[in-house]
Order: C-alpha cells, then structure tokens, then sequence
C-alpha cells in the first residue's frame, strides 16, 4: 500500500498523474513512483510532450512552436506560402521555432545519460533505491520533471545531493528561460512583417487537415524523441514484471 491514495482509489489518482504531469502544476495526490511501470511512463510521456494547454501557461507556449513548424511542413507538403495569422513563416521564425523544441528533449536526455554514467562509475553513490529500470526511470523523471517545469518525482530517488540541486537547478533554469525567449522573438518577427492578403493559396490552420498535421508533427518530433528512453525504462520494466 505504499504511496497509494485509498480516498479515492486508482483510478481518480491515475487521472489526477494525468492531469498534474499535463499542465505543469506539480501536485500528487499519490506517489508517482508507486504506480505501475506503464503508468509511470504516461506521466512521463505528457511531461515531455510537454504542450497541453491548461497549466501555468508552458503548454500554450511549447504548443506555439508546433504550430509554426506544422504550418511550414504543411506549407512545404501541398505547395503553398507557409502563413500564419497572415504573416508569413520564413526561415528564421522555423529556426527559432526548432531549437526551442530540440531544447526540450535535448536538456532531459543528457542529463538523464550524465546522471547515468556517474552512478555507474559510482556504485556506492547511494542514489537509487530502485536498480536496474526502475532506477532508470527514476533519473529520467527527474530531468523531465525539471525540463517540464513541473515539481514532481519518483520518490525513489535520493535527489538532496549536490550533483541533483545543481544539474536540476541548470536544467530548470535553461528549460523555464530559453522556451520564453523564443516565442518572443517570433512574436516580434511577425509584427514587424506586412500582413499578407489572404488568397487561394493561403494555407488554412483552422481545418482538420491541418489539425491533424498538426498531431503529426507533435507525435513525431515531441513523443518519438523520448521512446528510445522510454524503451530502457518503463517499458522494459514492464515486460520484465
């Protein structure tokens, strides 16, 4: 019965892992580390997607970039002007745009690798509670968590160290400032561009061919980066029970 909520059962804590790994607030009302592997690693998925609107406002924002690449890819796809709010998309609004989401699962994946090497090098380190997956996951949560700018964790986890107070620390810092800076300077791109006439060939974004575009691309750039991660942790842990 450790770390579970028995108010309200499993599955109103399963749907509260949702929606606090969803929307960035960082509540529990169970421990995350005592659900099952594959539960974990939803949790996870959603922080590293990372773009659900309804949170402190980093949904909205991440959800921006994917936006302005599904409309240049879709633009590029069918042959027409990438457009958005009838200013256009050029190459420097895609670059700001794609380093921004590259950021993302670049901060979570080395960090995670970095904190794997040392516990590897240092057996006695004393950190895992958890061998082999699950201790897997416990470090990859931690750099998620951080990047997503969420607050939870895998309990499991010893993090009160100098080595997690400072890689979390950097990871939270470049992962909540850079996100902001970039969609900034694309607003401030847009702005300063003439607004274009719509015509027959202005790409449409409130249509469901777009929308599903749209899901394309967050599927394959925000979830298809992690599986390989998510392969080695809740996954493997779960073909393992």
């Amino acid at each position: 019965m450790e770390g579970k909520e028995v108010r309200f059962g499993s599955e109103a804590s399963a749907l509260w892992g949702v929606s606090t790994t969803s929307t960035s607030n960082g509540s529990v009302n169970s421990m995350h580390d005592s659900h099952t592997p594959l539960s974990g690693g939803i949790f996870l998925l959603d922080m590293m997607i990372n773009s659900i609107w309804g949170g402190v406002g980093v949904g909205f924002i991440n959800f921006f970039m994917f936006v302005v690449i599904a409309v240049f890819i879709a633009g590029l796809m069918i042959g027409r002007t990438p457009e958005f709010l009838g200013k256009k998309i050029e190459a420097r609004e895609v670059k700001i745009a794609s380093l921004i989401i590259l950021l993302h699962p670049f901060l979570i994946l080395v960090g995670t690798a970095i904190a794997a090497v040392v516990a590897t090098n240092n057996s006695d380190i004393g950190w895992l509670a958890n061998p082999s997956f699950h201790g897997f996951s416990e470090m990859l949560y931690e750099f998620t968590s951080s990047a997503a700018n969420n607050g939870s964790g895998f309990e499991g986890l010893s993090d009160n160290t100098p080595f997690w107070n400072l890689a979390c620390g950097t990871v939270m810092l470049i992962g909540r400032y850079l996100p902001i800076i970039g969609p900034i300077a694309i607003a401030g791109s847009l702005a300063s561009k003439k607004t274009v006439p719509e015509s027959e060939g202005t790409l449409k974004v409130a249509t469901v061919a777009f929308g599903i575009v749209l899901l394309g691309v967050l599927l394959v750039v925000a979830a298809l980066s992690f599986f390989p991660a998510l392969t080695l942790g809740p996954i493997a842990e779960f073909f393992s029970m």
